[in-house]
């Protein structure tokens, strides 16, 4: 009897189907790990873009009321559930330039998915996938002073202590939600 080299038509029918069906699975793999990393991408991206609006606002209502030379500064103009504004002599002049950093406003709105910061002229969106944004308002005990849609009375602003931000961002199917409690200068 001979030995036969080589393989049969049946053997490497075989052989190829299992090649095929390793090269699916790891194909699979592969994909599935992109489509993965892809998701991660995009959550990283909204909680990036989140905690740099969050520190923004922080920075901008920790300086709010700024008064060197106590020309008597009021830290908060406006004060509504979807918008904020906050003044300071930050140069020290005895006055607030309303077309300066000096005067900065926050506006949530959630019908253009956006959070802006206005500092003076200039609009600067914070965040484009705005799915919820609102801003409290605490007096000296922490406890909430309801804001009416129109904003707080004079009266009502002179008694806030700390500004809260709360965020929610979604966008390429991932989502994040942020909020934010900053005392203003006045309340330290």
């Amino acid at each position: 009897m001979r030995s036969r080299a080589g393989f049969t038509i049946v053997e490497l029918l075989v052989g190829t189907t299992l090649s095929l069906v390793l090269l699916t699975a790891l194909t699979g793999a592969v994909g599935t790990g992109g489509r993965l990393l892809s998701a991660l991408g995009r959550r990283g991206e909204l909680e990036d873009t989140a905690d740099l609006a969050l520190e923004a606002l922080a920075f901008d209502v920790r300086r709010a009321g700024y008064d060197p030379t106590a020309l008597g500064v009021e830290a908060l103009v406006d004060a509504s559930p979807t918008a904020l504004a906050l003044q300071a002599d930050l140069d020290g002049d005895g006055a607030v330039d309303a077309a300066s950093e000096e005067s900065t406003q926050y506006v949530c709105s959630t019908a253009t998915r956006r959070l802006s910061r206005i500092l003076g002229r200039q609009s600067l969106p914070l965040a484009d996938t705005v799915v919820g944004c609102g801003f409290r308002y605490l007096d000296g005990a922490g406890l909430p002073i309801p804001a009416p849609a129109a904003g707080l009375t004079a009266a009502d602003r002179a008694r806030v202590r700390a500004v809260a931000l709360d965020l929610a961002l979604a966008g390429g199917g991932a989502t994040t939600a942020r909020t934010a409690e900053v005392a203003l200068r006045s309340a330290r």
